[in-house]
């Protein structure tokens, strides 16, 4: 048995009205196929019962979310675009506590249980591939906290976690985080398990209005840029990439405005409240945001060498290697495994 905790929101006005669960994941369908018929369809209700949906939703906000033209389908109108795109930043944002609260769950349950799958306790950031990792569950159970990578990797050092997440980017020098790694990954205590290379560059709307397609765009004048937090392994890259192109990051609009995800930012996008931002490819594809390709980068992971061939160190490199674990993984938009489960040396890559 699995859990997996899927955050919710709803409408409720003074008088304790309110509408169906419904109600967003059927906006969702409608922008997506324009269809009213396919769209309740995917929501698994009848069309009459999405169609007076809508209709009490009108009623519910004094305004229509949607138009629906014979002949031409169904439209969102401006406030039903602004509750999806709502939706999307609140489930961006909410995205990694359900995770680490379902990690903690399914601890829970299979102690009750008194299962004998390992368990893997992880402190790494978030991620696309890392959260198909906690939903293949066939070697382990994780128990998944996201932090920054230097976080990861002190509470690696102080033993509170048993591996932790941290990137480095191909080609590209950053002298600080070098020297920060190198003081927390001793050869002589910690191995490194190879995992992907995945696609970092500039996310903005898709049509791309701004003509946005380097680093040194971002100086234009109007442009707005919604940031990662100071802390993130992102933040690090993208500010080593300023610096690269001698330019003042406190002259960009917005960049102290940070969010804590990759999807939280694609997401701040799609809504219209920034204009561009920094982040991997599969959140442009996501949200169906433009995006420009800037540098790759490795996810890596440290572990204690003493416990190497510990039960749980070994079914998270299992579940690495596993094949079919990586065509999941490959399939995600700028993602590629890289030689994912071979164990190498920390002097190898940092």
């Amino acid at each position: 048995m699995h859990i997996k905790v899927i955050p919710k929101w709803g409408f409720e006005n003074e008088n304790g009205q309110s509408l169906h669960d419904n109600l967003l994941p059927l906006l969702d369908g409608i922008n997506r196929t324009g269809r009213l018929t396919q769209a309740a369809k995917g929501v698994g209700v009848s069309y009459r019962h999405a169609w007076n949906l809508l209709r009490d939703s009108e009623a519910f906000f004094g305004s229509p979310l949607v138009i629906l033209e014979k002949g031409r389908g169904a439209t969102l109108l401006p406030l039903g675009i602004k509750l999806l795109r709502s939706n999307q930043r609140i489930e961006a944002r909410l995205h990694p506590e359900a995770e680490s609260l379902s990690s903690e769950l399914n601890v829970e349950l299979q102690n009750i249980l008194a299962s004998d799958e390992p368990v893997v306790r992880i402190f790494a950031s978030h991620g696309y591939a890392v959260a198909a990792m906690t939903e293949f569950t066939r070697y382990s159970q994780f128990e998944m906290h996201y932090h920054a990578p230097e976080h990861a990797l002190i509470a690696l050092n102080e033993g509170r976690c048993r591996i932790a997440g941290f990137h480095q980017a191909i080609n590209l020098e950053i002298p600080d985080q070098k020297t920060r790694y190198r003081e927390l990954l001793d050869p002589s205590r910690f191995g490194i398990i190879r995992f992907i290379r995945r696609q970092q560059g500039l996310i903005f709307a898709e049509n791309n209005p701004f003509n946005i397609n380097k680093i040194s765009d971002l100086s234009k004048v109007g442009l707005r840029l919604i940031n990662r937090q100071d802390t993130s392994g992102t933040r690090v890259l993208l500010e080593q990439l300023l610096k690269d192109k001698h330019i003042d990051s406190s002259k960009i609009d917005g960049y102290n405005d940070q969010e804590f995800t990759h999807s939280a930012v694609a997401a701040h996008i799609a809504s219209g409240m920034a204009d561009v931002g920094f982040g991997v490819e599969a959140a442009a594809r996501r949200f169906n945001l433009g995006f420009a390709p800037i540098v790759k980068e490795y996810y890596l992971w440290a572990y204690p060498l003493v416990a190497e061939q510990d039960k749980d160190i070994q079914a998270f490199i299992s579940t690495l290697a596993d094949t079919e674990f990586q065509t999941i993984v490959n399939k995600l938009p700028g993602y590629q495994c890289d030689r994912s489960g071979e164990v190498v040396s920390t002097d190898s890559l940092v």
